[in-house]
């Protein structure tokens, strides 16, 4: 089956989660219903587009404005939606990105989702920075909040280029024949919203 020609990252890494998921999510185009989770996201993403800049920060977003933020990978341009950017020095970037959660404890499966997904901005943002004039710093920020914007934990995340698309080729081929069948725990499967669960594989 063929994939759309554009892809956003949160999409791919919502294959940590569940596989099946994110297969509907591609090739049926389905989206989870809105949650509270996403509007204290949408909070956050308001405040990184006012807060305050360094002068070497407002050059790199200006720089930015130029290119598009994707990458292809087998013919399908991988697009990344990266929460911000920090310039240190000259010019190293290091991206930063926000996550809420309703538990002070970081489950291990929301941060190797949140992981993933910063591992390919770097792989999208790497050749496009080096085009401008900057280059990526080797660790990256994941930054946990709390639904109140309370600060609980912070991970530093390796660049890894092969295995980042290594995996790419992994997601895009389950997507691609869907196969081989993952299923997920069972209480993922329970928690599911209902658009999904009409169109799974794999119910349980």
């Amino acid at each position: 089956m063929s994939l759309p020609s554009t892809i956003r990252t949160h999409q791919i890494a919502r294959y940590w989660y569940c596989a099946e998921q994110s297969r509907l999510m591609i090739l049926e185009k389905l989206e989870a219903p809105e949650s509270e989770r996403m509007n204290e996201g949408l909070l956050i993403h308001q405040w990184l587009e006012t807060r305050p800049k360094s002068r070497k920060e407002m050059e790199l977003f200006e720089s930015l404005k130029t290119v598009k933020l994707q990458r292809k990978f087998e013919n399908i341009d991988v697009v990344a939606h990266p929460d911000d950017l920090d310039v240190l020095g000259r010019n190293a970037v290091q991206i930063i990105e926000y996550k809420t959660t309703d538990n002070t404890s970081i489950k291990p499966w929301k941060s190797s989702i949140a992981e993933y997904q910063l591992k390919i901005y770097c792989w999208v943002l790497e050749p496009l920075l080096k085009q401008l004039g900057y280059y990526l710093t080797h660790y990256h920020s994941l930054i946990f909040l709390s639904k109140h914007g309370v600060f609980l934990r912070k991970i530093s995340v390796e660049k890894d280029n092969y295995c980042t698309e290594r995996m790419l080729k992994e997601i895009f081929g389950f997507w691609k024949t869907g196969e081989p069948l993952i299923a997920p725990m069972k209480w993922k499967c329970k928690d599911c919203p209902r658009i999904f669960r009409d169109k799974c594989r794999v119910v349980r």
